[in-house]
């Protein structure tokens, strides 16, 4: 028999890789390189694979060989986005450019283009790439996804013909396949439940098809009669709203009953209090950073993980595709990402509670639904904090109401607007206490934003970032939290409600849109929740307008939260390792169905 020629070698290296078996396709590509050593094609695969395993700097040489003789736009794209990852943003601009100069119109270049130029700060330039590129391409759902959520990060509501929700959403509903986590729809008021959970199943078949397809790593749960194995899969082990609401439960865990296991990926900051902090409160600490999908998913299953949490999901940094392997006979998704991942191979259960995810509601997500009692957020115990400054040096008035939202931007919109701007021309005095944005441009638009709606721009405060626990030391300082729709506030409504300071909601249709609700309940305090948006805006407008009525409902806040499950951690830890218990149980018994966690009194 012949040997296989170059051209045969590559088509069997292909298809082996997009059939998950990498070893072959690098085994092939020797024998390859052996025969034809400037195969273009076949350096370009080399470093995708390269790339899928996490080894960028071997990426790199295999993209600069796959160029050497000339190269394709596509090439060149690839070698930029090598670039881009370990830092080279000088390389990263020439190898798009190249790419671009050889062909123009090549969708893909310009969206990297705009990727690069959003990470710089240039965001009038990233805008003009992501615009382009979808005007090439008009099923490019990750420029138009990238495009507006950066628009949203810039509270940049204003008509525009390709960068829209309606656009991303027919999009969504069209294409076959998808490159753009599905997150951003969580925060669009257009996008219902339906749309959110096909656009992740989508995205979801597009990411790890070959994964989802191979047999489970751990098929089937293990009887034991010692503790079960629990395993928290996070890249937010670090200075990170995650770490702030999860570390105490977890240090508070029942030896006896879990055994507990932290998987980290994304390496924090040199010293990271929080990083400290969740290596503590664990029995095993194990950074998977530098493994790829399938070699930590593997690493999960040789511990012998009972249930794995996973507590990113479609957020930044995000790596459900070690879900999609089936690493432990249970996976769980819980606190960081508020919504459907879409493919039930990837999470068995979404971890909520009877108000924001009612058996009514349960149609939206892909997962079963294990509820505990009272609400789904943990949280670290109430202590002492410093004292806050004084309102002037926070640069807030004196005696005028302020309304507070610590959220980020791209939680605003326009409907939201024209609600907290009518309650600022119904308080006189009153001021909007915000977060002050990375961008100033943000910062402009919600000005212009307030003027235009009849608010002297100058009512909007902007607060510097700050450590903390100094963060919290000066939320006492605001007088009502104003909640954001339809992607309410979470760990930024339990800050407020930690310090005192009652957050106004209502509730909406779907889990993401009923948490701050959720949270207000366990807190003592259910008659801030209004009844829809327009019982929010006049009972915003009415407490502004009566101190003695803000008073009242700031003591019967402060009067509840000792006494309220929201800030016992280890009461918290408790229930929740029953509910592990009988996530496992089902398991055991082949089933996998929602259920209510009974109240332990």
């Amino acid at each position: 028999m012949p040997p296989a020629t170059p051209a045969e070698l590559y088509a069997q290296a292909a298809a082996a890789f997009n059939a998950g078996r990498r070893d072959d396709a690098r085994r092939l590509l020797d024998q390859l390189f052996t025969v034809e050593p400037g195969h273009a094609a076949g350096w370009n695969l080399a470093g995708i694979l390269a790339q899928t395993a996490r080894d960028f700097a071997g990426a790199r040489t295999c993209f600069q060989r796959a160029v050497a003789g000339g190269g394709s736009a596509g090439l060149w794209v690839n070698l930029g986005f090598a670039h881009q990852k370990l830092g080279e943003d000088a390389q990263a601009l020439a190898a798009y450019t190249q790419a671009i100069n050889r062909e123009p119109r090549l969708a893909l270049a310009w969206q990297k283009l705009g990727g690069l130029k959003e990470a710089q700060g240039r965001t009038k330039e990233a805008l003009e790439c992501y615009r382009r590129a979808v005007k090439l391409d008009p099923d490019d759902l990750k420029s138009l996804g990238d495009g507006l959520y950066l628009r949203r990060h810039l509270a940049d509501w204003a008509p525009d013909p390709v960068l829209n929700a309606e656009n991303l959403l027919a999009t969504f509903a069209r294409a076959p396949r998808s490159d753009f986590s599905p997150g951003l729809l969580l925060s669009l008021p257009e996008a219902g439940a339906a749309a959110q959970r096909e656009a992740a199943r989508t995205f979801a078949r597009s990411q790890w098809g070959a994964a989802l397809a191979s047999p489970p790593l751990a098929p089937t749960a293990r009887a034991t009669e010692g503790p079960l194995r629990i395993g928290y899969l996070s890249a937010d082990f670090c200075n990170h709203a995650v770490s702030f609401l999860v570390s105490e439960v977890i240090a508070a865990h029942d030896r006896s009953r879990v055994q507990v296991f932290a998987y980290a990926y994304r390496a924090p900051a040199p010293g990271d209090p929080w990083r400290a902090a969740i290596e503590r409160g664990v029995d095993h600490f194990v950074d998977i950073d530098a493994l790829d999908d399938r070699a930590a998913a593997q690493r999960i299953r040789d511990d012998g993980i009972d249930v794995l949490v996973d507590l990113t999901g479609y957020t930044g940094h995000g790596r459900v595709g070690i879900n999609a392997w089936r690493p432990a006979p249970v996976i769980a998704q819980w606190i960081g990402y508020i919504g459907t991942l879409g493919e039930p191979r990837l999470a068995d259960y979404v971890i909520a509670d009877e108000f924001v995810l009612p058996p009514s509601l349960e149609s939206g997500f892909s997962e079963a639904v294990a509820r505990m009692p009272g609400c789904f957020q943990p949280n670290g115990r109430l202590v002492p904090l410093p004292q806050p400054p004084t309102r002037a040096a926070a640069g807030l008035p004196e005696d005028g109401v302020v309304f507070c939202s610590f959220n980020q931007a791209y939680k605003f919109n326009a409907p939201l607007w024209d609600d907290w701007c009518a309650v600022l021309r119904s308080v006189p005095g009153s001021v909007l206490w915000l977060v002050s944005p990375k961008d100033p441009a943000t910062a402009d638009n919600l000005r212009a934003e307030t003027a235009r709606r009849g608010v002297a721009p100058e009512r909007l405060v902007f607060a510097p970032p700050l450590p903390r626990e100094a963060h919290l030391s000066r939320l006492a300082l605001a007088d009502l939290a104003l909640d954001t729709h339809p992607y309410n506030s979470g760990t930024t409504a339990s800050d407020a409600l930690r310090r005192g300071v009652p957050v106004l909601t209502w509730p909406g249709e779907n889990f993401v849109s009923r948490m701050a609700a959720s949270l207000l309940h366990a807190a003592g305090l259910p008659e801030a929740v209004a009844a829809d948006r327009g019982a929010l805006v006049e009972m915003a407008t009415s407490l502004g307008n009566d101190a003695a009525a803000r008073a009242a409902l700031r003591a019967r806040l402060q009067a509840s939260l000792a006494e309220g499950r929201l800030f016992q951690p280890e009461r918290f830890a408790r229930d929740l390792e029953r509910l592990y218990a009988a996530m496992h149980a089902q398991s055991l018994a082949g089933t996998r169905t929602s259920f209510t966690l009974v109240a332990d009194v």
